[in-house]
């Protein structure tokens, strides 16, 4: 009999309390299932990566319960195994591919229907090539973010305050405040890109985001018009443009205004390469990843997504 593998984030005191109530109905319900829990970076892809390559004809799908970054690993484990469904169970401070996907399932009653039923679409995924030193490949569903909030996520990670926060259910401030922090020192360049064979150069570059989903950060609308299944990648580049402005401009990207303000440029793309003199910070789904220059490709209809 198939059965879902449950990989639970367990530094997640919110992803851990919702599995608990979860795992209360599902065996009422009798759903069976198996339960891992991660216990440090990374752990989650080293699980998932497990379950595929021991149990790959018994799972039904691999649910991820706790948030962004959770998903994250969870899919760059599975996601050579493309006929195997990756599902979310929202328990984390972004959400932001839950905010596109399932944010209907939130509660128990209705994490259980979301279980019963045997609904599944396929979304395209990205895959950026780090080309510098590491040379690491990662997959992507949501975004990717160059630059400033490249620097955001890596302290935002790394920050005590994030874990607080995010018990009193204001994930989204810890980007803000870190946000605050590293403009102290953060210095805008220039940065070149190539998109499918077209050439481009940008000066005082703030951030550079490539977006399969319209949100990351927790809730910025970064790509406002990014699809998660037509084949292509937006690119949204913030460039010249003086920190107050680019402050006034933080607030109108969480309902996507600030594609109207001048210095900031909308592109979209297939195939996409960054390259900065000096290397800037990158993150995935939130996750810092290392630094440019980058090779970002579109990757169509790669992912089954239970929904």
């Amino acid at each position: 009999m198939k059965k879902y593998f449950f990989i639970i984030n367990s530094n997640n005191a919110k992803a851990v309390r919702t599995f608990n109530s979860l795992k209360k109905a599902m065996d009422h319900e009798g759903i069976p299932y198996r339960t891992f829990y991660t216990e440090y970076s990374g752990h989650a892809i080293e699980i998932a990566k497990k379950i595929t390559y021991i149990n790959k004809d018994l799972i039904k799908a691999v649910i991820a319960v706790g948030g962004d970054g959770t998903i994250h690993e969870v899919f760059n484990g599975i996601k050579d195994h493309e006929s195997i469904p990756l599902g979310f169970i929202s328990g984390g401070s972004g959400n932001d591919i839950v905010r596109v996907l399932t944010k209907q399932i939130r509660g128990v009653k209705s994490q259980i229907s979301y279980l019963k039923r045997n609904r599944l679409i396929k979304t395209d995924s990205g895959t950026m090539q780090l080309t510098g030193r590491s040379k690491k490949s990662h997959a992507f569903i949501s975004a990717i973010g160059i630059g400033l909030d490249g620097e955001v996520a890596k302290y935002t990670n790394e920050a005590i305050y994030k874990k607080y926060l995010h018990k009193l259910k204001l994930g989204t401030l810890a980007y803000v405040v870190t946000l605050f922090k590293v403009l102290r020192f953060y210095k805008p360049g220039t940065i070149e890109l190539k998109i499918d064979g077209r050439e481009y150069v940008f000066h005082n570059v703030w951030l550079v985001a490539v977006g399969n989903m319209p949100y990351y950060g927790g809730g910025m609308k970064i790509c406002p018009e990014a699809k998660y299944n037509d084949g292509v990648l937006d690119v949204c580049v913030v460039h010249s443009l003086s920190l107050l402005k680019l402050l006034l401009l933080f607030i109108s990207v969480f309902w996507g205004g600030h594609v109207k303000v001048q210095g900031v440029s909308q592109m979209r793309g297939k195939e996409i390469t960054v390259f900065t003199k000096q290397p800037v910070a990158i993150h995935a789904d939130g996750e810092y990843k290392g630094t440019t220059p980058v090779e970002v490709v579109i990757q169509p209809a790669s992912v089954a997504v239970k929904i």
